[in-house]
């Protein structure tokens, strides 16, 4: 293993010293040499594993944001890596030669079709799932083949909590195919869209589901009256959103105590990202409300250009 490491660090260095990327190839390299280093080098370390179709790239970078702050020990997989090679490369480059990490903690973005692959060699501590939306189907087809993956992905992962997005029906469904404990997370507002277009069916049973009130797209208080599935109340939730000159002010709730927190980033789907990054900081034991009120974005995502 030890020459592995190092051909992989060599890897990195040459093409960083040449001015490319050095995100995946390494990983591909050491995966090729010992396709299951992964099980070794993720040894000793909190994994937390963010996935789902949308808000990925923004909820890893949030949460990276309150570690950072917090002068936390940690690495997480940039650029976009979130496929095994790049989860891959991302432990060669933050461990010694002897395989040992020196890191607290791992935040790895990991892509939904990829995570079966991962999580067949790491044992994460949390897996949040953001979303399950139908925009994704240009990569991989049906949302029954997302939410398959996703399942898959966690059933290897059966100790890991499970923080999921009680507002999606589709995400929230994934508690009828695990056994995992789960810590959901969501939104009281109503935003007075027009009907749901999409995914509007129950995926439990099949029926028409109705909605007491929605946020955005098929996120809301949703219920089906044929089996009974419904939105459950969740743990950590957000509510009395309000807007002024482009910052998002608004209620964290938790089972403890409720605390006041804002956002720089505009857009509803954004307060998502954040309600499921204090979701993973509160189950770390490292939530504070004013940890992200100065997060100003994911590189390529809500970034302001002159």
């Amino acid at each position: 293993m030890i020459l592995t490491i190092l051909i992989s660090k060599l890897i990195s260095r040459l093409l960083r010293f040449f001015g490319k990327g050095a995100t995946t190839l390494p990983g591909k390299v050491a995966l090729f040499m010992k396709y299951n280093i992964l099980n070794r080098l993720c040894r000793g370390v909190d994994i937390i594993c963010v996935t789902g179709t949308n808000g990925k790239t923004t909820t890893c970078a949030l949460i990276e944001h309150a570690l950072k702050k917090l002068e936390k020990s940690y690495f997480i997989n940039k650029s976009g890596a979130n496929m095994i090679s790049g989860v891959a490369t991302a432990f060669i480059m933050n461990c010694n030669i002897f395989g040992r990490c020196k890191k607290e903690y791992a935040i790895l973005e990991c892509d939904e079709n990829s995570l079966p692959e991962i999580s067949r060699y790491i044992d994460a501590k949390i897996i949040a799932v953001t979303n399950i939306f139908r925009d994704q189907f240009d990569r991989y087809g049906e949302l029954d083949s997302a939410l398959n993956s996703i399942v898959s992905g966690i059933n290897n992962m059966p100790d890991a909590l499970l923080v999921l997005n009680a507002d999606c029906p589709i995400t929230y469904s994934i508690i009828e195919k695990c056994e995992n404990k789960i810590y959901p997370f969501g939104v009281n507002a109503n935003c007075l869209q027009s009907a749901v277009s999409e995914s509007r069916f129950c995926p439990v049973c099949g029926g028409e589901l109705v909605y007491k009130s929605r946020v955005y797209a098929q996120l809301g208080d949703f219920f089906c009256a044929k089996c009974g599935y419904k939105r459950v109340f969740p743990e950590l939730s957000i509510s009395d959103i309000s807007e002024n000159e482009g910052v998002y002010s608004f209620i964290v709730n938790r089972p403890s105590a409720s605390t006041l927190s804002s956002s720089l980033l505009g857009g509803i789907y954004n307060i998502y990202n954040f309600a499921c990054a204090f979701a993973v900081l509160d189950l770390l034991g490292l939530y504070d409300s004013a940890l992200l009120s100065d997060f100003s974005g994911a590189f390529g995502r809500m970034e302001h250009f002159v």
